[in-house]
């Protein structure tokens, strides 16, 4: 399934979060420590490693501690995004931009690949597996992780009463990354998903997390009839079926952790 995503604009979003991505970022980091607790015990000794979608380089580090120092590579769409993880200790790196849809040559194989909460932004996941290949040896490891369709549906339905226009981004469904996989042609894949549900005091406290992590989605009112108070007043409205008993904002992410071996 291809997803039409703005490359440019994803980009220029990440870059603008960069410098405080990490003060929202709770959720990208229990979702990373999850899917490195799935790596298989041999990706300790990795001696070549891939940060794919690196952003601010935190797993970067934690990937320079689990695997000894091993060479790693940090890719990241986004400039400002790298010269975050530039500023973190990290050996034995290099850091490269580029986009996961179009990777560049590269004069090495990766015994561990690692992408967390990025394929979701690829146009073609199965394309875009399928362009990783090339980087595989033959004891490669690939883990990543992303989110499904279902993600986020609070807000999508909230919004949806307000107007047609799409407020969230679009997720695969299991089935399509399964699909995915199996169509890039690897074989043996492990998957395992999970839901997480984050909870905000209002809606203005779930637009902040979304922009502080870059993936925030501007309403844009083609007619100009709501000004920001109003559209607040009637998100906030059309949001209270999702509340919980305690009056919290619950937010959904349903989640999908792969582990590929070559």
């Amino acid at each position: 399934m291809q997803i039409q995503i703005d490359k440019q604009a994803v980009k220029t979003s990440f870059s603008k979060a960069a410098t405080y991505y990490d003060k929202f970022a709770d959720l990208q980091r229990e979702i990373g420590f999850e899917l490195m607790s799935l790596l298989p015990k041999q990706s300790k000794q990795a001696n070549s490693v891939l940060d794919l979608g690196c952003g601010t380089g935190y797993f970067s580090y934690q990937l320079n501690l689990f695997c000894n120092d091993a060479n790693l590579t940090c890719l990241d769409l986004s400039p400002a995004m790298l010269l975050q993880a530039k500023t973190r200790v990290i050996t034995n790196a290099q850091f490269l931009q580029a986009d996961i849809d179009q990777l560049p040559a590269m004069d090495r194989e990766f015994d561990l690949i690692f992408s967390n909460l990025v394929l979701q932004w690829s146009s073609r996941l199965d394309l875009c597996l399928l362009n990783l290949k090339p980087l595989f040896n033959q004891q490669t490891t690939f883990a990543f992780s992303t989110l499904l369709e279902g993600s986020l549906f609070e807000l999508k339905n909230a919004w949806k009463s307000i107007d047609n226009e799409q407020h969230v981004n679009q997720f695969l469904t299991l089935s399509e990354v399964e699909k995915g996989i199996k169509k890039a042609g690897f074989t043996k894949a492990r998957l395992v998903t999970e839901t997480r549900v984050k909870k905000f005091s209002n809606v203005i406290a779930i637009m902040k997390a979304l922009k502080g992590i870059g993936a925030n989605h501007v309403h844009r009112d083609s007619n100009n009839t709501s000004t920001n108070k109003q559209l607040l007043s009637r998100l906030t409205q059309a949001y209270q079926p999702y509340l919980d008993e305690d009056g919290q904002y619950n937010l959904t992410y349903q989640v999908c952790y792969a582990v590929i071996e070559s």
